[in-house]
């Protein structure tokens, strides 16, 4: 399907912002390329989208990285043909398979050639979405990496977002605790507002 310039504009209003984070010290940085993205042409979240109406999608827009210490934050939003196709891509989001999916390819990318942590295991889970007048699913995960500072706990949070024909993933993670809850539903529903057309 054609890309649509409205439609574009959408999307682009609707990524993550640094003013949705909590707190200050968040500085945007380029996404660096994936183990997926250099072998295969994908990236990781491409890699897991089996089922994702592709065709459908009038546009689509992706936010900065986000970083703050060992904090990262972003979010990709699409805006699709219709709202039977938005509602296949929500639930293609909000579906445990894409969670389980995202966080093996996540553990993948860790690599000890490169000096970094040896991942030990990962297990994601759902939890409560963040309510509002759209739908909303959220997985949380946790990463267990070992490095030769000791066990690196990574955590994870995946909140999907839809209202109409925009959906919208919001992708947050911290290193040793998890983001506040009351943060990660802060952030969620900051996104969620700029949903409606």
């Amino acid at each position: 399907m054609a890309l649509d310039v409205d439609d574009g504009a959408r999307a682009g209003r609707i990524v993550l912002r640094k003013l949705d984070l909590p707190g200050a010290g968040w500085e945007a940085v380029p996404a660096p390329p994936t183990t997926a993205e250099m072998v295969y042409g994908d990236d990781l979240l491409d890699a897991c989208l089996a089922g994702f109406p592709d065709p459908d999608v009038t546009a689509s827009a992706e936010s900065h990285r986000f970083t703050r210490e060992d904090a990262l934050a972003y979010s990709v939003a699409w805006v699709l043909s219709s709202e039977a196709a938005a509602e296949i891509a929500f639930a293609t989001l909000a579906h445990e398979r894409f969670a389980s999916a995202f966080v093996a390819g996540m553990a993948a990318e860790v690599d000890p050639r490169k000096g970094a942590a040896t991942l030990l295991g990962h297990v994601a889970a759902p939890v409560e979405g963040v309510g509002g007048p759209g739908r909303s699913a959220a997985h949380q995960a946790r990463l267990t990496a070992a490095s030769a500072d000791g066990i690196l706990p990574i955590h994870l949070d995946l909140v999907a977002l839809a209202e109409e024909r925009a959906v919208t993933l919001v992708i947050l993670a911290d290193s040793p605790d998890p983001v506040d809850p009351h943060d990660v539903r802060a952030v969620a529903e900051r996104v969620a507002f700029r949903l409606a057309p």
